[in-house]
């Protein structure tokens, strides 16, 4: 069975990042999208349009010197909606993060992202790494 394009359009758009291209990244992203970052560390919190989202991942990758890595596990996707499994990856200050995520994402009818959420499989070792970022 041939893979949904929004499923495709998600790898395509995690690839982006891996790649640090944020500004090609940016063109997954709707005008009014909202983006999700969960736990308890310094990078926590609600992003609010692609400005917000770019100057996010731009500092989490500053943060670790480029390190940040994800290796898609499997993606679910229909046309309104994506579940993600994703393993990410990075080091700062001596320390390694290692980590699954489970991510949510609605699609707008032109299969830009709206809304993204995301909960690791082990949220204080996430929130230990981040500290201080």
């Amino acid at each position: 069975m041939a893979e949904h394009p929004n499923a495709a359009r998600v790898r395509e758009a995690l690839g982006t990042f891996d790649r640090s291209d944020f500004e090609a990244f940016r063109s997954f992203l709707s005008d009014d999208v909202v983006w999700h970052v969960g736990g308890h560390h310094p990078l926590s919190g609600d992003y609010r349009g692609p400005d917000a989202v770019v100057e996010y991942w731009t500092r989490t990758q500053e943060a670790v010197g480029g390190t940040l890595r994800g290796e898609v596990l499997d993606v679910l996707a229909n046309d309104r909606h994506a579940g993600v499994f994703n393993r990410v990856t990075a080091e700062r200050d001596g320390r390694r993060l290692d980590a699954v995520l489970a991510q949510a994402i609605t699609f707008d009818d032109k299969g830009r992202w709206t809304e993204y959420w995301a909960l690791a499989d082990e949220q204080e070792e996430v929130d230990a790494f981040w500290a201080g970022a």
